[in-house]
């Protein structure tokens, strides 16, 4: 045993920071109100946010819930997505933490409540500790764990101590003492538990020096220690810590099941641990049961298994020591109290819940006084009776009638009472107990089931939240209460009546699977249609969710992604996850909506449907998809019948861009009539190349390309908002990310300070909605049961755009090297060398410098400047600098400073990327072990048949320029001898002499871009960027 305990003894981490060293994390320690007067670093500047949280209906069940009510006050604390919640229910008021990027996964306390601490676990994992009296965060520890995602943390219930958990190849714990302000552990220890294998671990709450890890199987005692050494042959203590931890053998049997939980009793200094089938393991330093026993941290080495104790029929999730009493909750809903030998003292009769998964008791002890009056009823000098002050909790003792308190199951009858709590139940949410009355008050009724869809009433204060689970709920925001719940698995169960031989009589009920996949309100809020995963779909009351489709309309049979209302909510348009778009008319006469018809013209995903606000000849508004294909679809309400959706128009709008998602697009308010035209069809769309396209639908011309935000993801989400104040309307574009929500105020001309973003889930929102005249947004995420109300706050994109400053200021953090880089001088150069071009290189006159180039001048311009665009590309460059979308009359000339914003946004928003060729090489090549080759021939055709191709004497010209040949070499080849090139091409004879990159490997790190990013493959209906890009 000597050996196995040396084993798991830690190496102390010995490093230190200097004193002398700066680090602004030490600002962690200060509140915000020292920073701004002890800060040595000038004057902060906070970046404006663009959305202000405001209230987070839902919360995570995996994590837990811990109670924080003390001296009267009710507050509960848990987590929520990336972000901690403080929420008093009595109030109604709510406090969010924010600071973490990913999904909280841990929070703890101390016993007081006064420092919080939260964890969350990903890439850049952190752990924040929180003041609770100002709510500000006192020390943040970045990457506890290094690059090791964090499992758990604790803190102990003196608040001194941090105990944080992590597995490289096995388990790996480390300790610290957060206040010293230390960024490393102060001991680190890797323990023999194979990854995943702690499902519990905690602090002994009496000796905070002692924690407790928990497998499945074993427990894992440890203790903290100062390291000592021998010094001129005296025992000397060092400044260092080291950890010592053993598993405590005891002999496994399956009758008793998994460990579950544990709790350490102080009145006996054992260790409680409840399994799955209902048992208790009893641990402990002597056999006998001693009372009052209390022993020293260090002496963990003695702690052994004592006894095994059946104490319940059902899995116990919860086991909690309390003012000498032992609580548990097991999975039928049962609470039970025992005493420190485990003998039954009382359970809960009051309520009943489903399964207990938590329970978390008040902070302070029940500060009360038993009254016994001889009246059964109370008299009126009831009210006059005084209670004292107790003195160990500071508080005025609560009066109590000695026949209203329960009483325990022994034989005397004696009082019984412990402090108030908080229950975590599987499927009825949260609730508070006042022990005395035994009423359980719910404090959160949330569902476990992810959200999957999200709809806002245009008029009324309610946003209609779908989950997975088939249910779905009616949430007051302003209230921030929920209306209604209703379950649609329940709604349409089948009901099976016994048969006619049957003994017993059993009835069988059948639920379907249902999952709410789509929610939308029709613009006059007086229809709700929901889309399951199935292809049903059905129509409910928009404000008591009453169920209108008794049966519902059956026309797909794959999962409803998309749905769209008409501007007068007569007609309906969905798209489904098999590509296919159905149409229905409401029937005002009979109240009904029926089948219009239904057509699949896409080949690959639907990203985007949208009714126009213009109609068609017949009368009806048109109805346009965009899909994954790139193709844009038109269809014609009108003229369909028999259950044929007809296709009015099928364009290709884009070469190489796959569209994300398109909105409607007006013309901006301050348009001139005269030199402008105001009769555009137009829409804007933002694709997976970082840009934003202004696109003529009737003609599929693409009018104008602008640089979108350059975040992680491109922008799959867009909605035009206006905001009006002093009655001055101010138009925002509302855009998404994946993982981003953010504004941009209009016009959109691609400059970076016009936008500004900040993170709305952790890792994708998958839904939003916005109210305009409240100016609320609501977002819920992928794998979450929250739903996030935010705030606008457009004073954020104004203040940026003021600090991004006129003209071309704001546009120069888009070159490389800002206004004195080399880009910058090399574009300013060649727009006035283009000049000389075109002024004729040996023309005699004098040269005349201007602030104008030709616009036919600009595809070469491009080119010199690194951007070589496709004759597409070319068309929309000169379209959009003759035009610019609205004029009548073309110009002929650019200036300069409509150069560079021409340049800046139609160059690829991440540089050329040397995958693409590597792509496109491999498709037409031959790929073997080692390399990807052509023949030549074969290389030739493929320049001359394929794409926008060359005639081959074009290719013969250029290909022997790009090869090195001079005037010479050519002049003695034949016009078609492609002699030059090698027999074979290979991928590195492509890239070094011909197109010239000299160092692929180099090339392919620097300008190539991420999976996530990359567009040269269309994404597939079946690929998983489709689902991570596009909205469901």
């Amino acid at each position: 045993m000597e050996s196995s305990i040396e084993k798991f003894h830690s190496v102390p981490n010995l490093q230190r920071k200097m004193s002398s060293e700066p680090d602004i994390r030490h600002l962690y320690s200060l509140s915000l109100s020292q920073i701004r007067k002890r800060a040595e670093f000038g004057e902060y500047n906070y970046k404006p946010s663009p959305f202000n949280i405001r209230w987070i209906h839902g919360y995570n069940p995996k994590v837990g819930v811990i109670n924080l009510n003390d001296k009267g006050s009710t507050i509960a604390f848990y987590a929520a997505g990336n972000c901690a919640v403080l929420y008093n229910w009595t109030t109604n008021n709510m406090m969010i933490l924010q600071g973490h990027k990913h999904v909280v996964t841990c929070i703890s306390s101390d016993s007081a409540g006064k420092w919080l601490v939260t964890a969350d676990s990903g890439s850049e994992n952190v752990i924040i500790i929180w003041d609770s009296t100002d709510y500000f965060p006192q020390k943040t520890i970045f990457n506890p764990h290094r690059n090791v995602k964090l499992a758990k943390v604790t803190m102990s219930t003196d608040a001194k101590y941090l105990l944080t958990l992590g597995y490289h190849e096995k388990a790996t714990i480390s300790w610290w003492i957060w206040s010293f302000g230390h960024d490393v552990p102060h001991a680190s220890l890797e323990v023999g538990i194979p990854r995943g294998g702690v499902i519990e671990m905690d602090f002994n709450p009496h000796q905070s020096e002692q924690f407790l890890l928990m497998t499945k199987s074993n427990i894992w005692i440890g203790i903290s220690a100062k390291i000592f050494i021998i010094e001129r042959g005296l025992l000397k203590e060092t400044n260092d810590y080291e950890l010592k931890i053993r598993v405590v053998e005891h002999k496994l049997n399956p009758e008793n099941g998994r460990l579950t939980c544990f709790t350490f009793v102080q009145e006996t200094s054992q260790i409680l641990v409840a399994t799955s089938r209902g048992a208790v393991l009893v641990y402990g330093y002597n056999i006998e049961y001693k009372k009052k026993e209390i022993m020293d941290a260090t002496n963990y080495e003695s702690l052994k298994f004592i006894k095994v104790l059946k104490v319940e029929q059902r899995k116990i999730h919860v086991i909690k020591s309390i003012d000498g009493i032992i609580a548990t909750g097991n999975s039928i809903g049962e609470i039970r109290f025992y005493d420190s030998q485990m003998k039954l003292l009382y359970w809960v009769h009051g309520f009943t819940v489903d399964c207990i998964k938590g329970m978390s008791f008040n902070i302070s002890p029940r500060s009360y006084k038993i009254l016994d009056p001889k009246y059964r009823t109370l008299c009126p000098c009831w009210e006059k009776v005084v209670t004292e002050v107790d003195a160990s909790t500071g508080q005025i003792q609560q009066k109590l009638i000695k026949k209203d308190i329960p009483s325990d199951a022994t034989s005397a009858g004696k009082p019984f009472l412990v402090r108030d709590f908080i229950v975590c139940t599987s499927n009825e949410g949260v609730g508070f107990v006042d022990f005395v009355t035994e009423k359980l008050v719910t404090i959160m009724d949330n569902k476990p089931s992810p959200a999957t869809s999200l709809a806002l009433h245009p008029e009324k204060p309610y946003v209609c939240i779908g989950y997975a689970d088939g249910s779905i709920e009616l949430f007051n925001y302003v209230q921030h209460k929920l209306f209604v719940r209703i379950d649609l698995r329940e709604h349409y169960k089948v009901v099976i009546p016994p048969k006619e031989d049957s003994i017993k009589g059993d009835v069988e009920i059948m639920k379907p699977q249902i999952s709410v996949k789509c929610l939308k309100y029709s613009p006059s809020g007086l229809h709700l249609a929901c889309g399951l995963d199935k292809g049903e779909l059905i129509f409910l009351h928009p404000t008591i969710m009453n169920i209108l489709t008794q049966t519902p309309h059956k026309d797909t049979t794959h999962a409803i992604t998309h749905i769209e209302f008409s501007t007068d909510s007569l007609s309906l348009a969905i798209a489904d996850k098999g590509r296919t778009v159905c149409v229905y008319k409401y029937d005002c006469t009979e109240f009904v909506w029926s089948f219009v018809g239904k057509h699949r013209a896409h080949y690959k995903d639907i990203t985007a449907l949208i009714f126009l606000p213009k109609k068609n000849a017949n009368g009806e508004y048109k109805l346009l998809s965009l899909g994954a294909d790139r193709i844009m679809v038109e269809y014609d309400i009108g003229s369909s019948s028999d259950e044929y959706l007809e296709v009015l128009s099928m364009d290709r709008i884009d070469q190489s861009a796959v569209p994300l998602y398109g909105i409607p697009w007006n013309n901006p308010p301050d348009i001139d009539p005269e030199t402008q035209r105001t009769d555009l069809p137009m829409i804007l769309i933002c694709n997976d190349e970082f840009k934003y396209k202004i696109v003529n639908y009737a003609t599929t011309m693409t009018l104008s390309t602008i640089l979108g935000p350059k975040y992680e993801h491109p922008v799959c989400r867009m909605q035009l908002i206006m905001s009006k104040k002093d009655d001055v309307e101010t138009q925002y574009l509302l855009f998404a990310t994946r993982n981003v929500i953010g504004l941009r105020k209009m016009p959109i001309d691609g400059n970076p300070w016009k936008h500004v973003a900040l993170l709305g889930h952790p890792i994708q929102v998958i839904d939003l909605c916005y109210r305009e005249d409240h100016g609320i947004l609501f977002t819920i995420g992928s794998r979450d049961s929250c739903m996030y109300q935010w705030a606008a706050n457009y004073r954020s994109v104004e203040t940026t755009s003021k600090q991004g400053g006129g003209d071309l200021d704001p546009y120069y953090c888009l070159i490389e090297n800002g206004r004195p880089g080399w880009l910058f001088h090399e574009i300013r150069d060649l727009f006035y060398y283009i000049q000389i071009l075109c002024q004729g290189t040996f023309s005699p006159a004098m040269r005349r410098v201007k602030d104008y180039i030709p616009i036919e001048s600009l595809p070469d311009l491009m080119r010199a400047l690194g951007y070589f665009p496709s004759d597409y590309e070319v068309e929309n460059l000169i379209v959009e600098a003759k035009y610019k979308v609205y004029n009548r009359t073309p110009s002929t000339e650019i200036d300069f400073e409509e150069f560079v914003k021409l340049y800046l946004n139609h160059r690829p928003a991440l540089g050329e990327s040397f995958k693409k060729i590597r792509n496109a090489f491999r498709y037409f090549g031959t790929v073997d072990d080692t390399n990807i080759s052509m023949n030549r021939e074969d290389f030739i055709s493929m320049l001359s048949n394929n794409g926008e191709y060359f005639s081959r004497e074009l290719s013969w010209y250029l290909l022997s320029i790009l090869n090195g040949q001079s005037f010479e070499d050519r002049s003695e080849l034949s016009e078609g001898d492609f002699s030059f090139l090698p027999e074979v091409i290979t991928l590195e004879e492509l890239a070094t002499n011909i197109i010239g990159i000299h160092d692929t490997d180099m090339c392919l790190d620097v300008h190539s871009v991420k999976d996530s990013f990359g567009s040269q493959q269309t994404i597939s209906s079946d690929s998983e960027e489709a689902g991570n890009t596009n909205f469901v």
